[in-house]
């Protein structure tokens, strides 16, 4: 019984180096996927993060489209104004100071109310739902001057909290520990690097070396780019910007199946062994 084993250990043994050997040939002619050109990359850069514009239709059934994203009822926004703002009347000019906040460090938050509208000091409420970041914005110094300030005032707007912030979120598949769905939050920015951190990290046997995102453009079609991963790629992989809505796939190549086939032979041939000499 032990010498059939050993004949097993052996054959497992010789069936292995074959196959390495095999596999070398086959990495020299070329077998993986071919990494992204530089066009090709800055094409990808370009496209993203489409997010998803969320609207009814006539029976109240919730409709999604592609476009800039569209400011809905629900979601927290922070609007900051510069401090220099001249005012027309001093009533007013105390009226803005105290109820508007005019301070870069300290933005006045409103939350969009059911109806879509939002409430200003002074102007009172005004409808942004269905409005774009940029139009909000516009919107918004239209309804302070002239009538109020004599100046323009530069307004910024953000969106401090989206009513639907689980469309933010990117994908992790394939030879990873954790392929999931990942929240991403709107306030952060995360590289490739932190994305294969969220799904525990590649996966060790298979060790794959390329990873393929897909994202979409503003037309909606979907844009791919191929980067290296590993090792040798991790200061590569930091500069990698994940944008909302990304794919992540870390895709079987020949090596990584050749790495788990091999890495499956010595663990049959280890444990064989291990009967042997009991």
């Amino acid at each position: 019984m032990k010498s059939l084993c050993r004949r097993v250990q052996c054959w497992t043994i010789v069936v292995a180096y074959t196959f390495v050997f095999v596999s070398c040939l086959l990495y020299l002619a070329g077998c993986g996927p071919s990494l992204s050109s530089a066009e090709k990359i800055r094409e990808f850069e370009k496209a993203g993060p489409v997010l998803l514009e969320v609207t009814t239709d006539a029976t109240g059934k919730a409709e999604t489209r592609l476009g800039p994203y569209r400011i809905v009822p629900g979601d927290l926004l922070e609007l900051q104004i510069p401090a220099i703002v001249r005012v027309i009347s001093s009533d007013v000019t105390n009226l803005v100071q105290d109820e508007l906040d005019i301070n870069r460090s300290k933005p006045y938050s409103c939350r969009v109310n059911d109806a879509g509208n939002i409430t200003l000091p002074i102007v009172g409420e005004m409808p942004v739902a269905g409005k774009t970041v940029a139009e909000v914005e516009v919107a918004i110094v239209e309804a302070y001057y002239p009538k109020y300030v004599m100046n323009v005032p530069m307004v910024v707007c953000e969106v401090a909290k989206y009513k639907h912030e689980n469309e933010r979120v990117f994908t992790v598949l394939g030879l990873v520990k954790k392929p999931d769905t990942y929240p991403y939050p709107p306030d952060v920015q995360y590289n490739l690097t932190e994305a294969l951190g969220f799904a525990g990290g590649l996966n060790l046997v298979a060790d794959p070396r390329h990873v393929t995102i897909y994202r979409q453009d503003a037309n909606g079609e979907i844009i791919s780019a191929t980067f290296p991963v590993g090792e040798k790629a991790n200061a590569d992989a930091y500069d990698i910007i994940i944008k909302p809505g990304d794919v992540i796939c870390v895709d079987h190549t020949f090596r990584t199946r050749t790495n788990e086939f091999i890495a499956g032979l010595f663990h049959i041939g280890v444990g064989a062994e291990a009967r042997v000499y009991r």
